[in-house]
């Protein structure tokens, strides 16, 4: 035990017993009389000696012990006060005052980049310090990539000193190209004073002799592709990777790129395997419990469960998705409501803007993947809170600031977003854009997704929030929704399939493709669709024979049901429009252009094995620009499907653009959903609510004014110097001590209370 301090506690040191922890873990923790008393007094030591100067010792844990080792200990309050005589009863009855207050504060911003702000549009820079990449410090020639080959080879630069790792098989590499060559790596030294504080990384976690540590930062503002690779072998300074490497050679890309290697996964680079490293080893030394964890993960979690593999890929083949990487989230894709439509109702839509402006809404049934952006490790440090601080504006409130939810920001710095007019600068999300254009539209707000199961869940249900871009839509001026935002459960839900396709390294691009209008048209002859149980399903892909890589067809799953019979209608072919999205496509070279088609009976899913593919090249207006496709041969043209074309069409195989592991292989071939970080930042504030448990002892001015103190005699002046609280069988609760003893007088009030 010790004394409380005067000049450092505080005026009231209140501690929970044993007991009153055992009947915490029972459930059973109720308060129903107080004691006050004045145990650590001598009235008659000393003449004349001013109470208030004595020493208290703290309250002790032990006060009442319910654990029998070495003993069961009942100690109460030695010297209680009577109520109302120089005897008999010493409880008085507490009141309960419990209340409620929120704490709020802004998390760091965790994520692989660093933004100038200075800048509009902010200009975003590529972390490069150990804290974030294996390491920085090698490059690649341009004009040495590709050749139709999935080989590259890494020659070393030094970029950051402190960053000592090399590569190896089943890591990620990124290739970043911006025409800066090997100078493109800015940084700023900090001086690490001895002993080591700073965690390099788990493998290193403090080295003997600190050295400089090197911030560094890489700019990578170009609309050169940023692909990332896993590596699957490596031979000396050659590294095989999963799929092939883009052509730079033939359009005259020449100079350095950076590559920035990245782990094989999370543990034991940004995190450690178990919680123990986070922990002080001294386990009694309580106050190692209070520390700040040194150990900081810079970084969130990401996984992509799918619930449906890609048009084009044969399961009897290759690897479908019940093999895809994230297979094990697939439950909470349903949690979500992305599975399943029978089982939840959802307050609002999940949609999207076809690149004519239509919105498409898509049913949790169709929903083929989403992306769960998450903070998993197994750091002790509770950084996020417990939610995100999202909540609507209150004017009268002026505690609750406009910019809490504009504060929110999720970006993809890298990410080519079609519905932006500069595809080449990344893009930034908020819950409320803080465009004036969208003042009057109302985004911010709650939603609610709700269980058809259990209505006791549903009061509200689980809370989110739209996740919206800047671009107002060419009809309705309405951004474009991407996802939804979590905040009591501290996740981002990215349900746009596009996004999603962008963010799986397997998917080959790092752009996004807009989605056409579909309507039927009177064929010349019998149509393809013959009725209203007839439906079509679209896509569409570019091609290359040339140079880059092929890539993923665009995501977003187009679909239009065939005319009703019951009209007089005839059979009905498909024809296929495009607004003005492409502005990434003069990044890009394409020579070929095909319609991904399939026809769908009933309300069925399309299979991954029944797409056929067309060549639509030849349909395009004003399609060539020395043999390469242009935006206007697109947005000039209307694409028909007719019944011919469909029959005659081949089937689409996917693995003849995107090499897929088959059924059986093993090693480190990548895969759809085997990302495991989001790369991105994420900037919030957050909140925790503090639940006050609060007693109120009054003593009136004819109660409590005589002590059982032996060393007390009547009609002096007596002090205080604990309040205990008991439940109703009189165990000892809780033990308040007060700083210095308080003499008592007329109306009194303590106030006892815990955190929760």
């Amino acid at each position: 035990m010790a004394y409380i301090l005067k000049n450092t506690s505080g005026l009231v040191n209140t501690r929970i017993t044993d007991i009153g922890r055992q009947k915490i873990s029972q459930g059973n923790f109720n308060i129903t009389y107080f004691q006050v008393g004045d145990s650590e007094v001598s009235y008659n030591a000393i003449s004349g000696f001013n109470q208030t100067n004595s020493v208290v010792l703290e309250p002790a844990f032990n006060s009442q012990n319910g654990a029998p080792v070495p003993q069961a200990n009942f100690q109460n309050v030695k010297y209680p006060y009577y109520v109302d005589t120089l005897s008999g009863a010493t409880y008085g009855i507490p009141f309960m005052d419990s209340t409620v207050s929120n704490v709020y504060n802004v998390a760091p911003m965790r994520g692989f980049f660093s933004a100038d702000t200075t800048t509009l549009p902010t200009n975003w820079y590529a972390r490069t310090g150990s804290e974030y990449v294996k390491t920085g410090n090698y490059y690649v020639e341009m004009n040495n990539l590709g050749n139709d080959q999935n080989t590259m080879t890494l020659l070393p630069s030094i970029c950051n000193t402190a960053t000592t790792y090399s590569f190896s098989a089943g890591d990620f590499v990124t290739i970043y190209y911006d025409g800066l060559g090997l100078t493109n790596c800015n940084c700023t030294y900090t001086s690490v004073s001895s002993p080591c504080t700073t965690v390099y990384s788990p493998y290193n976690p403090c080295p003997p002799v600190p050295p400089s540590d090197r911030s560094c930062f890489m700019s990578f503002q170009s609309c050169i592709p940023i692909l990332t690779y896993r590596i699957i072998g490596v031979n000396g300074n050659t590294i095989t990777v999963d799929r092939k490497v883009p052509n730079y050679s033939t359009p005259g890309i020449t100079g350095e790129a950076r590559v920035l290697v990245y782990p094989s996964g999370m543990n034991n680079f940004y995190d450690s395997a178990t919680p123990e490293p986070h922990w002080n080893q001294d386990v009694l030394n309580f106050e190692s419990v209070c520390d700040v964890d040194l150990f900081n993960v810079n970084i969130w979690n990401m996984n992509i469960p799918w619930s449906e593999s890609p048009a084009g890929l044969n399961s009897s083949a290759y690897k479908d998705y019940t093999n895809f990487g994230s297979v094990n989230y697939l439950g909470s894709k349903e949690y979500f409501g992305y599975s399943n439509s029978n089982g939840q109702t959802d307050s609002d839509t999940v949609n999207y803007y076809n690149s004519l402006g239509d919105k498409i809404i898509v049913p949790g049934k169709d929903q083929k993947a989403i992306a769960i952006v998450h903070y998993t490790n197994n750091t002790i440090d509770f950084v996020y809170g417990e939610k995100f601080a999202l909540q609507p504006y209150d004017p009268l409130n002026e505690t609750n600031t406009v910019g809490m939810a504009r504060n929110f920001r999720f970006t993809i710095p890298w990410l080519q977003w079609h519905k932006s007019t500069n595809c080449c600068q990344g893009q930034t999300f908020y819950v409320d854009p803080p465009n004036a254009e969208f003042e009057e539209l109302g985004l911010f707000q709650e939603h609610y997704l709700t269980s058809n199961k259990n209505t006791d869940m549903n009061n509200p249900g689980h809370r989110y929030y739209h996740l919206w871009d800047t671009n107002p839509n060419v009809i309705d001026g309405y951004p474009s929704r991407i996802g939804k935002v979590f905040p009591d459960l501290n996740t981002i839900v990215i349900d746009d399939e596009e996004i999603i396709a962008a963010m799986s390294y397997k998917s080959n691009r790092n752009w996004t493709l807009p989605a056409p209008r579909l309507v039927l048209s009177t064929p010349n002859g019998e149509g393809v669709l013959t009725g209203n149980t007839d439906y079509m399903y679209v896509t569409y892909r570019f091609s290359t024979g040339l140079f880059y890589t092929n890539s993923l067809h665009c995501n977003y799953y187009s679909s239009i049901l065939g005319p009703n019979q019951t009209c007089n209608s005839t059979s009905q072919d498909v024809a296929i429009t495009f607004g003005n999205e492409f502005g990434c496509l003069g990044n890009f070279t394409y020579d070929s252009f095909e319609i991904l088609c399939h026809k769908v009976s009933g309300e069925g899913r399309p299979s991954p094995t029944g797409w056929k593919k067309i060549n639509a090249t030849n349909q395009l207006s004003a399609t060539t620009n020395g043999d390469l496709i242009t935006t206007s041969g697109i947005t000039g043209t209307t694409l028909f499907i007719t019944k011919s074309l469909y029959d005659s069409a081949p089937t689409y195989n996917l693995n003849n653009y995107i090499t897929l592991p088959t059924v059986g292989q093993t090693g480190q071939t990548l895969n759809f959903g085997d990302e495991y970080y989001f790369y991105g930042n994420i900037e919030t504030e957050i909140q925790a609510t503090i639940y006050e448990m609060r007693w109120l002892c009054n003593l009136n001015q004819n109660e409590f004014n005589y002590s059982s103190n032996p060393t007390w005699a009547a009609g002096t002046p007596t002090y205080i110097t604990e309040v205990a609280l008991y439940d109703n069988i009189r165990d000892l609760m809780a033990i308040a001590k007060l700083q210095s003893p308080i003499e008592r007088q007329s109306i009194q009030q303590f106030l006892v209370k815990l955190d929760i």
